[in-house]
């Protein structure tokens, strides 16, 4: 039940960030520590948006099928996305770690040891 529930959480926290990010791109780039200077730019934050919302749709029907070799690959994928987000953030602030760098951070830890429960919990 408490896996479960975490996996629910996490599936949410995507498609909240998602649908923000869609919805006040510029706001929540500059929360992610990559503020837009430029409208062309908004484009970027859209897909980024797009790719979490999507990701979350999915995870949330893998977890109400209870398909659990997908979700374990989401939340495998959702460790990656977060590492890559964090390097991408990270670099881009020339090299120095800012608070807005913390939200990539706890995706990390948050996906790591919601798959560890997942993998513990069904024998794999």
């Amino acid at each position: 039940m408490i896996l479960t529930t975490l996996c629910v959480l996490a599936a949410a926290a995507l498609v909240i960030l998602g649908i923000a990010a869609l919805v006040n791109p510029m706001g929540m780039a500059h929360f992610y520590g990559l503020p837009v200077e430029a409208d062309h730019a908004i484009g970027f934050v859209r897909s980024t948006a797009s790719r979490d919302l999507i990701i979350g749709l999915v995870l949330g029907a893998a977890i109400y099928y209870q398909y659990w070799p997908l979700i374990d690959v989401l939340l495998a994928a959702g460790i990656l996305l977060s590492a890559g987000d964090f390097w991408i953030a990270y670099h881009a602030a020339g090299k120095r770690f800012h608070r807005a760098h913390t939200v990539h951070a706890l995706g990390i830890v948050a996906f790591v040891l919601v798959l560890a429960m997942a993998l513990f919990a069904l024998g794999r």
